[in-house]
């Protein structure tokens, strides 16, 4: 050992416990193997003679690209509702195709028809934990029923009108809590049951710019409840959203028996020079890199930066919207080579090591995310079996107006996506 070596251990001896003595010594020992020389350095050892380096990869992001409609339509059934003008105006469709006309009297009687309906109301599962109104707030019960395509924009929008209300409440904000209960027109929706149609009602929030309100649906469904007795013996009908629309397909009569419906908000495509994440428009980015081949073979990447040039995002509202951003890895092979059918191989972010990122809408400047556990897995599967791309999602996708906006491949050369590496010489690393 060198002079150093004893000169810690001496002072080691003069103020610590004998077992700590020992533990120092032995860490002591082992790490000395490093000054030596790198090609016996065991493999948990720094070899302190190779020295990191650092690189940018310019060209290392040959696509980026946003891909739009997440969550698709039956994925995710909570909904946030907003009554922000042409801001961000979200509404909700509830389908009861399937209404009772009879009903079990008291005592042994055979069912009744059903000849009234009292006491109606639509009611809905509040998160409150997520989005709280700031604001009081009317929401309001339109009847949407149409002969027409009954989930194209252009049907629905024009049956939110007066001669179509169901009903209304509005609520101070101490009053929103886990449900809301919007009372309805009885006669109206008697008069469904009475002629069998079906009734599919249509929600809107309104109060100001702030107004916003998360409906639940994923775990506890809208329900509709009325009385048909005045016998209060008799308990109130409750019924669960159904639709039996499009006629065969059962996945997508599940999927529209909630639904949301974005009137305004909804972004699209962004203009030239930038890609986007989020948004009511629910974006997706695709990137694919070209990394060489001596990176992921010849040297170790200590860390691996994917940057990124960060621009305000292109909504009018002055909400400081924050997103948090997930990296996927792409596990399609090289040969699928459509952007939205290779985005449905995503992998999990939890699975390959890569943290998720938080975003706020409205702010600019160098943002990165870090991608060193990706570099290790594309260098174990090797480029033959795994594309080398990732998927980034937002978790907020489709439910908050705002969205992250960052340069793309066709901005100036210095706010393009980049990587930059941070590495040592393989030879410093492994077994002797």
């Amino acid at each position: 050992m060198t002079d150093g070596v004893y000169v810690v251990i001496d002072r080691i001896k003069r103020s610590a416990p004998a077992a700590i003595l020992v533990l120092v010594l032995t860490v002591v020992i082992a790490c000395a193997e490093q000054v030596s020389g790198s090609l016996g350095c065991p493999e948990l050892c720094t070899d302190e003679t190779a020295l990191l380096k650092d690189t940018t990869l310019l060209g290392s992001v040959v696509i980026d690209t946003s891909v739009f409609g997440y969550p698709a339509l039956g994925e995710s059934r909570d909904i946030t509702m907003y009554g922000r003008g042409d801001t961000a105006d979200v509404r909700l469709v509830v389908r009861f195709d399937t209404l009772p006309k009879t009903y079990l009297p008291n005592g042994a009687q055979p069912d009744s028809l059903i000849k009234r309906v009292d006491s109606a109301s639509l009611n809905l599962f509040i998160d409150t934990a997520t989005v709280k109104p700031t604001a009081p707030i009317t929401v309001e019960a339109f009847d949407v029923d149409t002969t027409a395509n009954d989930t194209a924009f252009s049907a629905l929008v024009p049956l939110f009108r007066a001669d179509r209300l169901l009903g209304s409440t509005t609520l101070q904000r101490a009053d929103i809590k886990d449900t809301v209960k919007i009372p309805l027109d009885g006669s109206k929706v008697y008069a469904k049951i009475r002629d069998s149609l079906r009734l599919r009602i249509g929600v809107r929030v309104t109060g100001g710019n702030g107004t916003r309100m998360r409906v639940l649906a994923s775990q506890v469904n809208p329900r509709l409840r009325f009385r048909v007795s005045t016998d209060t013996i008799v308990k109130p009908d409750t019924i669960l959203p159904t639709s039996g629309t499009p006629v065969g397909d059962t996945y997508l009569q599940s999927a529209l028996t909630v639904y949301r419906l974005v009137v305004s908000g909804a972004l699209g495509e962004p203009p030239i020079g930038r890609f986007v994440i989020g948004g009511l428009s629910g974006a997706r980015a695709y990137l694919k890199f070209n990394i060489p081949k001596t990176v992921l073979d010849s040297v170790q990447v200590i860390r691996a930066s994917l940057l990124f040039n960060q621009l305000p995002w292109r909504g009018t509202s002055r909400t400081a919207d924050t997103l948090t951003v997930y990296t996927h890895p792409v596990l399609s092979s090289p040969s699928v080579t459509d952007v939205r059918t290779s985005i449905t191989f995503m992998g999990s972010p939890y699975a390959y090591g890569v943290d998720s990122v938080r975003f706020i809408a409205k702010d600019t400047g160098t943002k990165s995310l870090e991608l060193v556990s990706l570099f290790r897995f594309w260098k174990a599967v090797g480029d033959s079996n795994s594309v080398r791309a990732i998927v980034l999602r937002a978790t907020e996708e489709g439910s908050t107006p705002g969205e992250v906006d960052l340069s793309s491949l066709e901005a100036a050369a210095a706010l393009r996506p980049r990587i930059r590496l941070t590495y040592v010489p393989r030879r410093g690393f492994g077994l002797p």
